[in-house]
């Protein structure tokens, strides 16, 4: 009631769903719309049953997020929202064991609760990540609540409030027990007791009774029942008490009345000591302590300075921290965090050459979402270049060990990004595992091309008819799932922040590379080429014969050039061979780098030769001019258009294959590219260069992406 009151006034549409109830004909009257469902049965069919219902209601009434205050709506509401891909908030209000139908409350985009110490019980015990944790108190509307003058308060019979459902929890013995000491003292007061047991427990009061009769109190206890007048009933006390023996979530009794100008004396337990400054806006005392309840009751009946400063401490303090525009507030920026910033989730599991082809996408998906948390989705080998991206803002590894790639790894791995809940998943992957990683992780809303397992995306997009560019690919999927504005012009080429791919190398990673060309002892006023004969392990048909890479060592250096080898340390023996059939001895770099480091030797390079492997694109982001070799894949599919990339290709018929294996034996679409051919495009980039920059200098990276020449 009191949020849906504040979100009304102003112009937010609130529609409340609840089993039905008194207070549905004043919730109308505010100008809420009210559903009635069976949301308060308890039985997986009937709430099943009710989830439907809900969907039709998110649709018909275009709401924009949902917010759960209580397990059974919360489980009602999470199908929902996973149906109509819309944020899932929930606000947790007690202490619930952790039990699998207590989960659903932590499973919301954003958690909130009334106090910290609810708030580290939700991490202790439900592993809630803290970062998904909002944490609001209870806020009470001062002009229902109105202060009184302390002056006003009786000195002939005090009047002792206690306001609770009468639950063992509550303290209701604690107090009839501290009663009894009182009466015995001689003092003059009365317990008027607020509120009922729950239906189906009559049994609760008549103890309570029982107990009081025993204690011959039973004259001095009023009961009042349940009262929807509580700020007269308040204004009616001297002094309110919260006994409660088990933790309170918060306590909302204590600040309406510390609103009123009631002084307050509570349990030191749960979050009541959040409430109540102990000896500054109330008294704290024992939990289950009757004597050390009725002495802080006799203290402030007797103190009567220390009263009226506990009144006007606590007032100023609610005036301060808990009003219901507060309340509201915070509340509407968890709304607002939910709907504006959505937490991203970005796939990119495997090859490093693929990465490198990411990064416009993600600077494109990071332009569109600027406050939006993204994480990145990444295999071990890739780690290192990820972290460095300055476009996402964590990094996430699969497959980080063996045991990882069990089902029990995939589950525990699935089960880790729920608890980061996700609000959108882009697939830039789009294989089996990462569609099911996807789906099993709860992720609302899912993207990705329409192959292998894509019925577990719910936003399955077609593969586009016309032959993209791998970046243009990729933003053509951003573009047809709605998350980005026309980002292709007519030709399929990227146009919302270009094709440009990066890298982001440090002033370490550049020394060292420095490092590398000095122990080689090479002459930097002459031009060097580097080369790349390996690559992947299973598409030995991407390579060109190593004898051909020989020569072509021979052929530059006999022109006065300076070649070094670079590769991956799984290559070390493709390099010695190497060494062996060529008479120039080129620098042997295999080995010797990280991903990083090769970046900068790359770039210190006047040109760099090629397979189709990940070092051309690389070399593409470094800026450094590039011969690449294709043969059994399709050039235009996996490079990004430059005019620093030469292509050599050769048309034969049963190219491109997309073979790890030549049918044909004759390994024909690479035994066609000629030394001479690759040498003179090698002495073409280093002629072009000699006419703008005779000598290239191997200094400190921008770590800025490179821009074509």
């Amino acid at each position: 009631m009191d949020l849906a009151k504040i979100l009304i006034s102003r112009g937010h549409r609130v529609s409340v769903v609840s089993a039905g109830g008194a207070l549905v004909d004043e919730l109308v009257r505010l100008g809420a719309t009210h559903c009635t469902m069976p949301i308060h049965q308890k039985s997986p069919w009937a709430m099943w049953r009710t989830v439907p219902a809900l969907c039709r209601l998110i649709r018909e009434m275009k709401v924009d997020l949902v917010h759960a205050r209580s397990r059974v709506p919360a489980w009602i509401g999470y199908l929902a929202c996973r149906r109509t891909q819309i944020p899932f908030v929930t606000t947790c209000h007690g202490f619930y064991k952790p039990h699998p139908a207590s989960c659903v409350m932590t499973w919301g985009r954003l958690v909130i609760v009334p106090s910290k110490v609810l708030g580290r019980y939700l991490i202790d015990h439900f592993h809630l990540p803290p970062e998904r944790l909002r944490v609001i108190p209870r806020g009470v509307d001062l002009s229902q609540f109105r202060f009184r003058d302390p002056a006003l308060q009786r000195k002939e019979v005090w009047r002792i409030g206690l306001v609770g459902r009468l639950t063992a929890l509550k303290g209701h013995e604690v107090a009839i027990r501290a009663l009894h000491q009182l009466v015995q003292q001689g003092l003059a007061v009365k317990l008027c007791v607020i509120g009922d047991a729950p239906e189906g427990n009559p049994h609760l009061r008549q103890r309570l009774v029982q107990l009081a009769t025993a204690l011959g109190v039973d004259h001095a206890i009023e009961w009042w029942g349940i009262r929807h007048d509580l700020p007269e009933c308040l204004a009616s006390l001297d002094c309110v008490i919260a006994p409660s023996v088990y933790p309170e979530s918060f306590g909302r009794s204590v600040i309406e009345a510390q609103a009123i100008g009631i002084p307050v004396i509570a349990s030191r337990i749960g979050a009541l000591p959040e409430i109540v400054e102990d000896g500054t806006t109330g008294l704290l005392v024992r939990a289950g302590d009757p004597t050390d309840l009725a002495q802080a009751i006799r203290r402030v009946m007797q103190d009567e300075p220390l009263r009226h400063r506990l009144i006007q401490q606590a007032r100023r303090r609610i005036e301060e921290t808990f009003t219901l525009e507060r309340m509201a507030d915070e509340t509407l920026a968890v709304y607002q965090d939910c709907l504006t910033k959505p937490r991203i989730v970005v796939w990119k599991l495997s090859a490093l050459g693929d990465l490198v082809l990411s990064t416009p996408s993600l600077r494109a998906i990071r332009r569109q979402f600027p406050e939006s948390p993204i994480s990145l989705i990444v295999g071990r080998p890739l780690y290192e270049v990820a972290a460095r991206c300055p476009y996402v803002d964590e990094v996430l590894i699969v497959n980080a060990t063996r045991k990882d790639r069990t089902v029990r790894g995939r589950l525990w791995f699935a089960r880790r990004l729920k608890q980061k809940a996700f609000d959108l998943s882009i697939d830039l992957q789009n294989s089996r595992l990462t569609h099911l990683l996807a789906w099993r992780s709860g992720i609302p809303v899912r993207i990705g091309y329409a192959r292998r397992l894509g019925w577990l995306l719910n936003r399955a997009i077609q593969l586009p008819r016309t032959l993209l560019a791998p970046v243009a690919h990729q933003q053509y999927l951003l573009q047809a799932a709605g998350f980005l504005p026309a980002c292709l012009d007519e030709r399929g080429a990227g146009r919302l922040d270009g094709e440009s791919l990066e890298l982001w190398p440090s002033e370490v990673d550049d020394q060292q590379a420095r490092r590398l060309l000095e122990q080689a002892k090479l002459d930097l006023s002459k031009p060097i080429v580097g080369i790349h004969p390996g690559g992947s392990l299973r598409w030995k048909t991407k390579r060109w014969d190593l004898a051909r890479w020989a020569a072509l060592c021979d052929r530059l250096a006999s022109q006065g050039v300076q070649v070094v080898v670079t590769g991956s340390p799984a290559e070390r023996s493709l390099g010695e061979e190497l060494l062996r059939l060529s008479r120039s001895r080129p620098f042997f770099a295999i080995g010797k780098t990280s991903p990083m480091e090769l970046a900068c030797l790359i770039r210190a390079c006047h040109v760099y030769v090629t397979n189709d492997s990940a070092p051309l694109h690389i070399a593409t982001a470094m800026g450094t001019p590039t011969v690449c070799l294709f043969g059994p894949t399709d050039p235009a599919r996996h490079l990004s258009p430059t005019p620093l990339v030469r292509v050599i290709k050769k048309d034969v018929f049963c190219s491109p294959c997309y073979s790890t294996w030549c049918r044909t034996i004759t390994h024909a679409c690479m035994n066609r590219i000629g030394v001479e051919e690759v040498a003179r495009a090698v002495q073409h980039f280093l002629d072009s260069r000699r006419l703008v920059e005779p000598v290239r200098p191997v200094g400190p990276l921008t770590g800025q992406p490179a821009q074509p020449a």
